[in-house]
């Protein structure tokens, strides 16, 4: 708890939003309590965040959300998702899909290029010895991230069909 805590005061300082605009979050608490990690970032929507990151109005679109704010720990998850987004607009072309479809892939693709790029020139302009800390504080998050519960949906029971036999 007391290396999360660490984390969460470093990491608040270097937030951007989806333009990879820096938005730091004014404190810890604001950046816990005010913000819930999905996939790929943090959203503030307050709806959103009340429901523990399962009740995203724009059914996770997150690249073009005005809520959604990424930070340095992160950046391999976002990364990942580019690849697989240009894996999608690969496949969408081959399969000869309408054009909105390429060019929604391409917008999602070109918005989280620029939040990493935005991040990683943050990052490169820190003395080393910061860039070092924050390479360890985004571990510890994820490590977190990933070891928290995943959320589960409710599902609701349905009782058994009795047979006519009985």
């Amino acid at each position: 708890m007391e290396k999360r805590r660490k984390a969460v005061e470093t990491m608040r300082q270097h937030v951007v939003d989806r333009s990879g605009n820096p938005t730091p979050t004014p404190s810890a608490t604001a950046y816990e309590s005010r913000s819930v990690a999905v996939p790929f970032g943090n959203c503030t929507e307050p709806s959103n965040v009340k429901a523990g990151g399962s009740r995203c109005p724009i059914r996770f679109q997150f690249s073009g959300c005005a809520f959604y704010r990424p930070d340095p720990s992160f950046l391999p998850a976002v990364e990942d998702h580019i690849r697989a987004l240009k894996a999608d607009r690969e496949m969408a072309l081959a399969l000869g899909t309408a054009q909105f479809v390429v060019r929604n892939l391409s917008d999602q693709i070109d918005s989280l290029h620029g939040v990493v790029t935005s991040l990683r020139q943050q990052i490169e302009l820190m003395p080393d010895d910061d860039r070092r800390h924050l390479e360890d504080v985004s571990a510890v998050l994820r490590k977190v991230r990933a070891a928290a519960p995943t959320p589960v949906l409710p599902v609701s029971s349905i009782p058994a069909r009795r047979s006519t036999d009985e």
